[in-house]
Parts: C-alpha cells; structure tokens; sequence
C-alpha cells in the first residue's frame, strides 16, 4: 500500500530530560510532522487550477495525475474531477486521492480571470482538505504567465480529524512549451493556528519550483525551495522550523526539516 515514510534522525541530544523536556520535544516532532502535511496538502492539486477547460475537455482520465473521473459543463465552464482507487491508474503510485475537486473558471473582466478550486470529501495519503482557493490571472503584457493565489479558513485535517486552519497568499510562475504546462515555481506565505491551538507562521526563503513530468509521474515534491515555519508558545516567543526541498536524482525529492532544537526529520513519497 502506498504511504509516505519518514526518517527522523537524532542528533544533539542531552544524557538525560525532564517531563518538560521531554514534552517539548515531542511537540516537535508532531510539528515537523503537522508542517510536512499542510505542505503535501497544499501542493499537490496544483496541477490542476493551471490547465485550460480544453485540457479537461481533450485529455483520457488515464493521462490526468490521479486517474480522475472528469465531468465538464461548458456552459458553466466548471470541472469536476472525481477521485477514487482505480487498479489501471498507474499515474500516481505513490499518492493516494479520494473524493472531489471542483474548478470554476471564471472570467471577472478582460484583464483579469480566476479558477476557483473546491474541495469536497477530499483527501491526499489519508489527510483531509475543506475549503476554497482562488488562482487569478492578469492578462500582463510583460508577464502573461504569473498566477496569484488566496484563500482563507483552508482546514486540514489529519487521520484522526484533529485540524490545522490556514490563510494564505502566493504567487506563482508557470513555464509554458507551445502552450503547455512543463513547470512552475511558487513563493508566498501563509499563517493560522495548527492542531494544537497555536498560532503559526510560514514564509517562503527560496521559490519551491515544481516539473510537471514528475508530478504526472505521482512524484509532487518539488526539486527545490525552502521555508521558515514560526509556532508561537506565546505572542513573544516561537519555536522555528526549517524545511528545505532537494532532489537527489530525477524527480525524486527530498523534504528535510530541521526542527527548533536542531534534529532532522526527512520526508519522502515511496512506495
């Protein structure tokens, strides 16, 4: 069965903790853990709110990443791609959706259109996602390939349904090859509260950039980019975590987190 591993390696350890020490530290580790999730989560419908109606309209369930069952009502220019285990959908092996995503595309003036993407009893590797996130474009003369994306209240629940809540801001540069989708990058920020009631607070140090090969491949890490995650104990006081993404060969990325107190904890989609 398809999971994602991870490998948590210890270092700078004491010879000894106290209950408090011990506490901490296993926030965390359910920090880095709760980080890697909102990110997976974020990341890996992205595909989709960057392809034409056309795309949907042309393209075999087969050859769209997760083998989606598409439903597309022209007249009211919306998607609905619809999710669910498939044994010849060999596209993604490594991730695991389930339920449905919606895309409304939307044309607001001659300058400017958005795809309004909607969840519905959605989930990636068994992580649930609630709300709605707006990708805009401006037709600009000097860069017609720039993306911005908002949204608020985003909900994120893990397997036992505790919730981390999210607003978040990004922009996005799409490259394109004869009109199609080859990659793109992202840089952005977002801040909320996580499972336990905390505030947090991410903000981008490196654009991750994304190859859309490996993501029709169901590898969605992306190759490169780096964040900073702030938890707040207090509205003076933060843990810091970093997460930085490598590729170690073609398009299998790795995700590392160092976490406050300096330990490592590595993430990778495998089988």
């Amino acid at each position: 069965m398809n999971r994602i591993t991870f490998f948590l390696l210890l270092f700078l350890m004491g010879s000894c903790f106290g209950d408090i020490e011990k506490d901490i530290s296993t926030d965390l580790q359910f920090e880095g853990n709760e980080i890697f999730d909102i990110s997976l989560s974020l990341e890996e419908s992205l595909f989709f709110p960057f392809q034409t109606l056309d795309y949907f309209l042309l393209t075999e369930s087969l050859d769209i990443p997760g083998c989606p069952d598409v439903t597309v009502d022209e007249r009211l220019k919306k998607v609905t791609l619809d999710f669910s285990e498939k044994e010849e959908c060999t596209n993604s092996p490594f991730v695991q959706r389930l339920g449905k995503i919606h895309l409304q595309f939307i044309s607001n003036s001659g300058l400017e259109s958005t795809v309004r993407l909607e969840y519905e009893d959605y989930s990636v590797q068994g992580i649930k996602i609630e709300g709605i996130r707006d990708f805009k474009r401006s037709n600009s003369l000097l860069n017609p390939n720039i993306r911005t994306e908002t949204f608020q209240d985003l909900l994120i629940l893990n397997k036992i349904n505790s919730s981390s809540r999210i607003n978040g801001n990004y922009t996005y540069q799409l490259v394109l090859l004869n009109g199609i989708l080859t990659g793109f990058s992202r840089t952005g920020e977002i801040e909320g509260r996580n499972i336990a009631g905390r505030p947090i607070k991410m903000t981008q140090t490196a654009a991750k950039s994304y190859t859309v090969s490996c993501i029709k491949n169901g590898l969605l890490l992306p190759g490169q980019g780096s964040e900073n995650w702030r938890v707040f104990r207090s509205e003076t006081q933060a843990t810091e975590h970093k997460l930085v993404y490598t590729s170690e060969q073609q398009c299998n990325a790795t995700a590392t987190i160092t976490l406050d107190d300096g330990r490592l904890m590595v993430f990778r989609l495998t089988e």
